[in-house]
């Protein structure tokens, strides 16, 4: 508890440190008090002690505005309500519990954070009947301003209420990020706090090595931003603009003079291209971003040869096409984005500090460099994960998948067999041995000639259609899976029976052909992967049972 009060304390000293009147306090809480800076003139900078107080503060004068207020034209049920809803505010304000913001490191509302906190508009709304859409509010505009809210319910509750939008607008506040046990770290700057004309320095021997320096004047940062690891070794390079992130940010791998990724920002949001780099300089990413958007991003395997190129289709998925290092398409296809960290779809690579130190903040976890062992910090009993060893974001094939002939085949020695997966390996450079993977359990598919293309539907990333397409012809194959249980143990942890490849047995499959009619041979395995029947169908047979892509 003295650790997250401490924290707190340090956190309101750069808004008091920049403020020189209450309304400078209030506008960084809520921009909405722009509107009502006359009910703040001439009232002098506040002493806030820690967040809590600060939003009290707040709250304060919003209550003061609200009491103010023509409501003459309100009819009689809304004036009630209104009424009620103001007392409810004065002992919501008093109790002095109000949601974290544990996400982003940026002031934002939060409308009910993880500990089950309401903000005053949630609370509002529980308190007037409307729990249940200040839930379904938080799932899906958690981190939203009123004026952002979607909700098609919200206008009418509103209304109901007896409040203005306006009001509403000013009653939120934005809640500062906080780190849990940040200052328990070895080295409390190993995550760079919020930036702030300052110069700090190292602790221990050699007090003379410059931690980092903010330029700038009255407590605004303008000018470079400079953060070394050592006195010869940098960290963070970049520059503000009037209190705002702009121009080229650099960032290197700690400890290192070796650059880690570099990043264009404008009006303190990202745009431009944003790159990073492996430790033997190599370029492995690229973002590129629009008004602190990612458009499209880029991953490079030079070892491998090939590029992955994905953009968002919407919150869960992101379509991506491969190309070779040379520029040829060789597979296209959607894929489901896997998150179990919270991260945002593009963070798949190596965490680092302009971007997560958040992440490792909240894990007590050092960083990774010279030989820091994951067992050597252990907060509450847990044992904490390195950033980098996290299951990170992961994107799972989805839907169809095409995948094209490469060309790149050399002609077969004379005399050599054809076999298939020879001829996968050749026609499919880079995906021929995956693809056949997933068919070998199939022995009866024969192949006289190569597929010019072949075409996969996927679901949750397991094969359940198979299309090769030949210059006349096509083989068709359809597989089916055992259910499983959702959870299996590990130990004595619980996991996702979809992560581990002993739970994704094929069950059957199945030849079809143009008609989606059974042809051929069609086998069943047992839950271990042991054959149990063959089954051949001659004449193209229609089963009332078959159905497309069911995972029984």
């Amino acid at each position: 508890m003295r650790t997250s009060i401490t924290l707190l304390i340090l956190l309101l000293l750069n808004v008091r440190a920049q403020a020189t009147t209450l309304f400078d306090q209030l506008r960084a809480f809520n921009p909405y008090w722009q509107g009502h800076a006359g009910s703040l003139q001439g009232l002098p900078v506040r002493v806030l002690d820690n967040d809590v107080h600060y939003v009290q503060a707040h709250l304060e004068h919003v209550l003061a505005v609200l009491a103010d207020a023509d409501i003459s034209h309100l009819s009689g049920p809304q004036r009630e309500l209104r009424k009620e809803l103001i007392g409810l505010l004065g002992d919501y304000a008093r109790q002095g519990v109000f949601p974290i913001n544990y996400h982003r490191h940026e002031r934002t509302p939060v409308f009910i954070d993880e500990h089950d906190t309401f903000c005053a508009v949630g609370f509002l709304m529980r308190s007037s009947g409307e729990e249940v859409m200040a839930r379904r509010i938080a799932a899906t505009d958690n981190f939203a301003w009123v004026r952002q809210v979607t909700d098609p319910e919200l206008g009418a509750w509103q209304e109901r209420s007896g409040f203005t939008l306006e009001e509403l607008k000013l009653i939120q506040g934005a809640y500062d990020f906080y780190q849990p046990r940040a200052w328990l770290l070895p080295d409390k700057y190993e995550v760079p706090q919020k930036p702030e004309q300052v110069v700090r320095y190292f602790e221990g021997k050699d007090s003379r090595k410059v931690w980092c320096k903010g330029e700038g004047s009255n407590g605004d940062l303008h000018g470079s931003w400079v953060q070394n690891y050592s006195a010869t070794l940098p960290w963070i390079e970049g520059f503000f603009e009037h209190g705002e992130r702009s121009g080229r940010w650099k960032e290197y791998y700690k400890g290192t003079d070796k650059l880690c990724r570099t990043e264009h920002w404008r009006n303190d949001k990202l745009n431009g291209v944003r790159t990073r780099y492996d430790r033997e300089g190599r370029v492995i990413e690229n973002i590129l971003f629009k008004n602190g958007v990612a458009v499209v991003k880029t991953n490079i395997d030079e070892h491998r040869g090939l590029r992955w190129v994905r953009t968002p289709v919407d919150s869960a998925t992101v379509h991506t096409e491969i190309f070779t290092t040379e520029g040829g398409l060789v597979a296209a296809g959607n894929e489901r984005i896997h998150n179990p960290e919270g991260l945002q779809w593009f963070q798949n690579i190596e965490l680092t500090a302009l971007n997560s130190f958040a992440i490792s903040a909240r894990d007590g976890a050092p960083r990774p460099e010279f030989g820091v062992l994951s067992n050597g910090f252990n907060f509450d009993q847990d044992k904490q994960q390195l950033p980098g060893l996290h299951t990170l974001v992961q994107y799972r094939k989805e839907g169809d998948w095409v995948y094209y002939k490469d060309y790149l085949r050399e002609p077969l020695p004379a005399g050599t067999e054809p076999t298939r997966q020879l001829v996968f390996a050749l026609d499919h450079t880079h995906f021929g041995a995956e693809l056949f993977a997933n068919l070998a359990s199939y022995d009866h598919l024969e192949i006289t000639a190569s597929y010019d293309s072949m075409h996969v539907a996927y679901a949750d990333d397991r094969m359940v259609d198979f299309r090769g397409f030949k210059a006349d012809e096509q083989d068709r194959l359809q597989f089916t899976y055992h259910a499983v249980p959702g959870l299996y143990l590990v130990g004595h942890r619980l996991q996702r029976a979809e992560d581990h490849p002993l739970f994704r047995r094929v069950k059957c499959i199945s030849r079809l052909d143009r008609n989606g009619d059974l042809i051929g041979t069609r086998v069943e395995y047992d839950a271990h992967g042991l054959l149990l029947r063959t089954e051949q169908f001659h004449q193209p047979y229609r089963g009332e049972d078959e159905v497309f892509g069911i995972l029984d």
